[in-house]
């Protein structure tokens, strides 16, 4: 199977891409001395090969075009886990050199902005003195690789991946043979917990909590990216097996894996080029061995702890979730959460949602007085607990939307129109479709678009739903370019329906699996759209709602008769069947107000209902009413 690999290859091989070539011209050890040269002669002594490439290679991201002649600088946290110390010295070097600005990310670690270059030697020096770096967190690298932020600690957690996970980060970390030297980034998790808090079905190589055999272990999946869930790669491993497959599984894709279109490079490709049975068969040739199939995957629940702010743990103490929304965070607050972890002898756990754990408080009521957790103590809110927003076109190139506050304004919003108590409500944003809000997992997902209104070009969303972490399930698409301003009201009306008709506590994701999914992703947005119109209009006292009816199939024609006929119903206390039969004249092609609907209803509102349920010409998409609604 090897050949087979070879062979894909070759076919892709015929040309290599712009950064392949920028890579070959330097080493890593090159790279390196050319950055300690340009912090002692200045920004302007940077290539364009340096600032596209070679200063990635550190974490060094140059964001001139936002912040003139400074970077971004990202800091690498394996397994989200600081040390008080750690995160100490963190809090004061953003201070000192980073306008006190820190991000959470959603690989558990943290970006600082506004850094100069002519400060980055100390930068690295005073990182490193406590056991932080920031190498390969950037290009063509392994990163940072994410776990359970309770790993080793949580009642669900059979025992701690963290010692395996620095095995696997020493394999790579700092090796000039590894720096830069993948055909594109490499992402990984690792999670002993049958509750997934780290999102970890969504990465290159995912090892999760498994039983094979009457042994606890872990089973593989393989080639997530944004947009496509990891698949099983039918392995099972002890943990003592895992180092040694990761070396052999990373030292394979750096062979065979792809290096022409940078967008079509990932292990994913790989993978998709000869299937993974195929890819499992060569991946023993190369390692020489042969791997036990799968077990019965264990990680496969929710979380849904933190809804309550606080997680018992195995030795009786607690975990306090501190909610940091959108993850903008800053060097005082670390120093203060560093302080609180220090005096209770634990330490901070960063999660995928921008978030943060402290550990080992036994006293969380007199914790909970800090003024840290006055800031940043769980809100009550599910549109906050769990709210995932990347960095936005205000700080990255690529993004279209600003986001982030596009993502706090939406949570205020919702909390003040549609309050909500102990559920669950994931908001994952991305400004773009690189997807670094992981919007594809949330419940409801969001990515920056351009939409049109009034013939303007303005800030929109394609707005997802049905993204789960449990069950590994992508979210689809339900409305594609809304204006921004637009976006929250029929997020509201979603909001409304789920508030309305949920069981108690029940979460929106098993509310969604529950009423809305059997729906077409049509009908959904029909929902959302529809009623936001009528209160647009000035109907007040009626609001369409899904959970009313009893699914068709996805079949849209008939969705839309059957919701047509209740709609006219409620309007006109008749049959819709009955009043339009043959109502429509001869040779006409625009429709005309059902004598039964009340006259002073807006004409065109009419005119949807009516051709809702029109024996001739009636809609047979919900995409032909979304273009008749004005919004």
């Amino acid at each position: 199977m090897i050949e087979k690999l070879r062979q894909v290859k070759e076919q892709r091989s015929k040309k290599l891409n712009k950064v392949e070539k920028i890579k070959q011209t330097l080493s890593p050890k090159e790279a390196w001395e050319r950055l300690l040269e340009a912090s002692k002669k200045g920004y302007e002594s940077l290539t364009k090969e340096d600032k596209a490439v070679f200063l990635k290679y550190f974490g060094l991201f140059d964001k001139d075009e936002f912040t003139p002649k400074q970077f971004m600088l990202r800091v690498r946290i394996p397994g989200g886990r600081l040390t008080p110390e750690q995160a100490k010295t963190l809090g004061e070097v953003t201070k000192e050199f980073g306008n006190d600005y820190i991000d959470l990310t959603t690989r558990m670690q943290v970006e600082l902005r506004y850094i100069h270059i002519e400060d980055v030697p100390t930068i690295f020096e005073r990182l490193e003195s406590v056991g932080i770096t920031t190498y390969q967190t950037g290009i063509d690298n392994l990163r940072n690789i994410v776990s359970d932020p309770l790993d080793g600690l949580a009642y669900d957690n059979f025992f701690e991946s963290f010692p395996i996970l620095r095995q696997m980060q020493e394999l790579f970390l700092k090796k000039e043979e590894w720096i830069g030297s993948l055909p594109r980034k490499f992402n990984t998790a690792i999670t002993s917990s049958i509750t997934n808090r780290c999102n970890a079905y969504g990465h290159d190589a995912c090892f999760v909590l498994a039983m094979g055999e009457g042994v606890v272990g872990y089973n593989v999946y393989l080639g997530g990216k944004v947009g496509k869930i990891a698949k099983n790669a039918d392995i099972f491993l002890r943990p003592d097996e895992v180092v040694g497959f990761y070396e052999k599984l990373i030292e394979l894709y750096k062979e065979y894996g792809f290096r022409d279109n940078r967008n079509k490079n990932r292990l994913y490709f790989l993978i998709e080029s000869v299937g993974m049975e195929s890819f499992r068969a060569a991946l023993e040739e190369f390692a020489g061995q042969s791997f036990k199939r799968a077990g019965e995957t264990l990680c496969r629940m929710e979380h849904f702890d933190n809804n309550q702010g606080s997680i018992q743990l195995k030795n009786g103490s607690f975990a306090l979730h501190a909610i940091v929304p959108g993850g903008i965070f800053s060097g005082s607050d670390m120093i203060e959460a560093a302080t609180i972890a220090k005096e209770c002898d634990g330490e901070l756990r960063l999660s995928v949602e921008q978030n943060l754990y402290i550990t080992n408080i036994s006293d969380r009521t007199k914790v909970l007085e800090h003024p840290f957790f006055a800031k940043y103590k769980n809100v009550n809110s599910p549109y906050f607990n769990n709210l995932v927003a990347c960095a936005g076109k205000n700080e990255c190139s690529y993004g279209v939307i600003p986001n982030k506050p596009d993502a706090i304004k939406m949570s205020e919003y919702l909390t003040k129109e549609v309050p909500l108590e102990d559920v669950k409500v994931r908001m994952y944003w991305s400004a773009c479709v690189k997807g670094c809000g992981i919007h594809e997992w949330g419940d409801i997902g969001f990515v920056g678009a351009k939409a049109k209104e009034d013939g303007k070009v303005v800030d929109g969303a394609d707005i997802l739903l049905g993204g789960s972490l449990a069950k590994a399930k992508e979210a689809q698409t339900i409305l594609k370019a809304v204006p921004l301003r637009y976006a929250k009201e029929l997020v509201k009306e979603l909001m409304i329906e789920y508030k309305e008709h949920k069981k108690p506590k029940e979460h929106f994701e098993d509310f969604y699996a529950r009423v809305l999914a059997p729906f077409s992703k049509g009908a959904i947005g029909f929902l959302m759209l529809f009623n936001t119109y009528l209160k647009r209009q000035g109907v007040q006292d009626y609001r369409f709602s899904l959970a009313k009816h009893k699914p068709i199939g996805k079949f849209e024609p008939l969705e839309i008769f059957d919701f047509g006929n209740e709609i006219y119903r409620h309007l006109t206390s008749d049959t819709a069947y009955l009043e339009l039969h043959d109502f429509q004249p001869v040779g006409s092609k625009i429709p005309q107000h059902p004598s039964k609907l009340n006259p002073s209803l807006p004409k065109d509102l009419a005119n949807i209902v009516y051709k809702m349920v029109a024996p001739k010409n009636r809609y047979q998409r919900f995409s032909e009413i979304f273009m008749d609604i004005h919004l």
